[in-house]
């Protein structure tokens, strides 16, 4: 278990200190640069800041409902460096198809897909087969005669089908659940999860946005296998990482908005960890765990969000004499009073 750490808050202030002992920055998406199609204000500048200082920037997000080169798309979209592109993003769908490219699946083996288009961009680019995915209503294996579902025509062979990979989709039903349970029954057919959130973030914080956790648990238990989940916190995702950029740990600082994803994926695998508030979980949450002493998910450190980092002389300079686009993206520091950084303050236990 990791040791136990005390959270210092980051403001723009302090955070010019720890810039100096960070060479590569890890970050979330979703909750932390974006939130659903809106950008965080003043994560633009604050990435901007970080590649002037040469600093290395990686995007790190559990979503493969799109591939790397549609987030891409997104981040310029909504206004991020165009540095920042295909070959800075990881996600579970370019891992996935990695792991199974890695693995030698390919020739007449096949992948049984619960899945979105992220995943299928991500195999299609490495030509690695699937079926499966969309949607595969109930009326067309079952008349209603019987509660169970005693029989069900499989489109593939056992032993044609090399892996089943199981994501978030939306059309995940009953049908789909059995199939993937009965393919599993082999056991040289691979079992790769993306990732295993329970909930989405979503723009209302009343509503309950199931992720791929529920899905992947349903077939946990129907088929009695465990597993290889390659997105945050496991392995499979650094280890990805480590083979494209050339990383010290120790140098190394992962931004994220979820204290059992991001945060737990630093501590777990010796990098600095940071958790900003502008997302799923808060200053709260760093409390209770470490109450129930799970220090893999207690942070280094924490910050109301990325543009409360920017450096004042970077965030309030005269506008006026800025580029047109630096100058929106600074602006939106300010747009919001709960943007502006807070005094500087530890969480003490």
């Amino acid at each position: 278990m990791a040791s136990p750490v005390a959270s210092q808050f980051l403001n723009s202030s302090s955070f010019s200190n720890v810039l100096n002992e960070i060479d590569t920055f890890i970050f979330d998406a979703d909750g932390v640069l974006w939130l659903g199609e809106s950008v965080m204000p003043g994560s633009p500048a604050l990435v901007d800041y970080l590649l002037s200082k040469n600093k290395t920037v990686i995007v790190l997000t559990n979503n493969a409902t799109k591939s790397r080169a549609v987030y891409s798309e997104k981040l310029a979209k909504l206004g991020y460096n165009k540095m920042i592109n295909k070959d800075s993003i990881v996600n579970p769908a370019a891992v996935v198809a990695d792991t199974l490219d890695r693995a030698g699946l390919g020739g007449d083996k096949k992948v049984y897909l619960i899945g979105t288009q992220g995943i299928k961009d991500e195999l299609d680019d490495l030509g690695i087969e699937y079926f499966g995915d969309g949607p595969d209503p109930v009326e067309n294996h079952h008349d209603g005669s019987t509660a169970f579902i005693y029989d069900i025509e499989l489109e593939e062979q056992h032993a044609d089908v090399g892996a089943v990979v199981v994501g978030y989709e939306r059309h995940f039903n009953y049908i789909k659940l059995m199939k993937a349970a009965n393919y599993l029954q082999n056991e040289k057919c691979l079992y790769i999860a993306t990732n295993e959130d329970e909930t989405c973030p979503g723009p209302d914080p009343n509503t309950v946005i199931p992720d791929a956790g529920p899905i992947v648990a349903a077939v946990n238990v129907a088929s009695g296998r465990e597993p290889i989940v390659v997105g945050k916190p496991n392995t499979p995702a650094f280890e990805y990482i480590c083979r494209r950029w050339t990383i010290d740990p120790q140098r190394t600082m992962m931004v994220g908005d979820r204290t059992n994803t991001d945060v737990k994926f630093g501590r777990d695998h010796g990098l600095k960890t940071c958790l900003v508030l502008s997302g799923c979980h808060q200053v709260e949450d760093i409390l209770d765990h470490h109450e129930n002493e799970r220090h893999d998910m207690v942070p280094d450190f924490y910050a109301e969000n990325l543009g409360s980092l920017v450096p004042t002389e970077v965030a309030v300079p005269k506008i006026a004499k800025l580029d047109a686009e630096i100058a929106r993206k600074i602006s939106l520091v300010e747009i919001d009073d709960s943007y502006l950084p807070q005094p500087n303050r530890f969480v003490y236990y």
